[in-house]
């Protein structure tokens, strides 16, 4: 009798650790980070650590979805990059608020449209192709303004200035726009037809096929939803720099990836969930907070965000989850 038990609670644990071990090395990232740097737990760096992350999330959201439907986008540095070009040229040029926000989301739509149309309708490779169209933008930024940003005047209008650097009441404006779209993301993928269909063609394309579902449409809707995610993480980007930087938007695309691999460890899913994004996006900001704080040189942080993810990736695997991460 006493056999069986142990073996059942055995199982138990490893049931545990599948499920929340991600969420386990969060905290201890979390704890770490509290007990050797004086100022990491301070509200004033908790309520930046929030504001950094609100751009990688909302990015890391919009690319749950093309994961979730086995799909892959390679172009979000380089859209983020354009985006910020885009609507500062336009801003200046027309003086127009409206218009440049408007050329901004549409120049994200687009970006998801011609991702989606050559991934899902033509068939290319979702790395290969979204890749190349990553170059292409890259190429585009770069010959519209020689490399050099675009600094905003000092009269900037208020409603612009607030979407990145705004506060209500005590909490960043940026902040309360992310968990805006984390709570909208969750609803649509656990509570929608679309949600369901996203998941059905990452989980099991042929089965969604038999089972009637247009797999080129949604594929390309998810694309649709991430090049609309970049833009709006754009638009408070350059609002929070006060400036355009051609070479804004960069640095996201590895993290995100990271962010997002993180979530299919998470609460024994195997596939990404936004509720994974989000935590995943803190513990990405925890390590770049925390290790910029203990001074460590910034190869370093790369070195430590990689290990971190294949050792959460390997544990998951280690502890029966079945990952269904795909390219």
């Amino acid at each position: 009798m006493v056999i069986p038990l142990i073996i059942k609670d055995k199982s138990k644990i490893k049931e545990f650790f599948r499920k929340y071990g991600t969420v386990l090395g969060a905290l201890i990232i979390f704890i770490a980070f509290s007990l050797t740097t004086e100022r990491f737990l301070t509200s004033s760096n908790m309520l930046m650590l929030l504001r950094q992350m609100s751009m990688l999330t909302i990015i890391a959201l919009g690319f749950t979805f093309v994961m979730g439907a086995g799909g892959f986008d390679m172009s979000i540095g380089s859209a983020c990059g354009l985006i910020t070009m885009l609507f500062a040229l336009t801003f200046l040029g027309t003086g127009s608020l409206l218009l440049g926000l408007t050329v901004a989301l549409a120049c994200g739509l687009l970006i998801g449209l011609v991702n989606g149309f050559l991934a899902a309708y033509i068939g290319l490779p979702d790395f290969i192709a979204t890749f190349a169209v990553g170059s292409i933008i890259y190429g585009i930024k770069m010959m519209l303004t020689r490399g050099n940003p675009i600094f905003y005047p000092p009269d900037m209008p208020a409603v612009f200035t607030f979407l990145g650097q705004g506060f209500v009441g005590p909490i960043p404006f940026p902040v309360i726009l992310m968990f805006f779209f984390l709570a909208l993301a969750i609803f649509v993928l656990n509570k929608t037809s679309l949600g369901r269909r996203v998941y059905a063609i990452g989980g099991n394309p042929t089965a969604a096929l038999y089972a009637g579902i247009n797999i080129k449409k949604y594929r390309l809707i998810t694309f649709l939803i991430s090049g609309l995610s970049v833009a709006i993480a754009s638009i408070i980007l350059t609002s929070r720099l006060g400036s355009a930087q051609p070479l804004a938007g960069e640095e996201y695309l590895l993290d995100v990836i990271a962010v997002v691999f993180l979530s299919t460890t998470m609460f024994g899913e195997g596939e990404p969930t936004p509720s994974g994004t989000f935590v995943g996006a803190l513990i990405i900001s925890m390590l770049n907070n925390g290790l910029t704080m203990l001074n460590v040189q910034y190869y370093f942080q790369y070195i430590t965000k990689g290990s971190v993810v294949i050792l959460a990736v390997l544990l998951a695997v280690a502890f029966g989850q079945k990952l269904r991460v795909k390219f």
